[in-house]
Formats: structure tokens, sequence, C-alpha cells
């Protein structure tokens, strides 16, 4: 009986011993939160997107299917280099809100 309790014990010890080593080496996707400007032009510009601190509350919607927020976890003049268009940017996993 004794020793169906300390496998039991041993097992559920590895088991969150596990749990606590994948989560402490997993990377962050922490990024940069950028807003694309309605009244500006091309996404590809850097100017036409703002740095905000959270995903903005107000609506994004407008006539047009454009990107609303990305999350960037390197430089926005690079991401915007591999995704020069609309439906690159759209496309891509940084997308965090669309205006629809």
């Amino acid at each position: 009986m004794l020793k169906k309790i300390n496998s039991g014990l041993v097992a559920l010890v590895l088991g969150f011993g596990l749990i606590i080593t994948q989560s402490a080496f997993t990377a962050s996707t922490f990024g940069t939160l950028y807003h694309y400007k309605t009244d500006n032009g091309l996404i590809q510009d850097e100017s036409s997107w703002e740095t905000v601190s959270t995903a903005p509350s107000f609506s994004c919607s407008e006539e047009d299917i454009l990107p609303c927020t990305i999350e960037v976890t390197g430089s926005l003049s690079s991401y915007l280099q591999s995704n020069p268009t609309a439906e690159k940017v759209m496309a891509s996993p940084e997308i965090r809100s669309t205006r629809d």
C-alpha cells in the first residue's frame, strides 16, 4: 500500500516539475503594439503607425479591410520590409486586429 502511494507521489512531483520547467523556458511573445493611423497613407511607411501601450479601445471599423493593430517583437522597419502590403500584414501572425 505504501509503495503505491510513493509511486503516485513521485509521478505527481515529476509531472509538476515537467510543467514548471517547460513553462519557465518558453520564449516571451510580448512585443510592441502599433496602431495604423486612419489619416495616414501607405502601410509600409513607419510614419503611418503609432506605438500604443494597450490594444486601442476605439473602433477600427472603416470601409476598407486594413490592419488596425499589430504586435511586433523586432523593429517595425524590419517587419514592414518583410510585409510591405496590406495583404501581407493581414496574413502575418503579428496582426492583432483589423478594420472591417
